[in-house]
């Protein structure tokens, strides 16, 4: 059960960086279909769900050592 929230912790941030980043991709001028996203915009994506996702790690981290 540890290991399993261990993995949780690691990779749930990921996951909701790439959730959060989507809509402003879309206001950004990227298309709802990423498919239909060009290199510059995938790259964008990328970078920002990358270094949101890093952030959230950081603060579950950060949380887990006061507990």
């Amino acid at each position: 059960m540890k290991v399993i929230k261990e993995i949780l912790t690691c990779v749930v941030p990921f996951i909701v960086a790439a959730l959060v980043w989507y809509p402003f991709m879309a206001i950004a001028g990227a298309n709802f279909n990423p498919f239909e996203w060009g290199r510059d915009d995938r790259v964008f994506y990328f970078i920002l769900s990358v270094g949101f996702g890093i952030m959230l790690l950081v603060r579950v981290m950060h949380i887990e050592e006061r507990v």
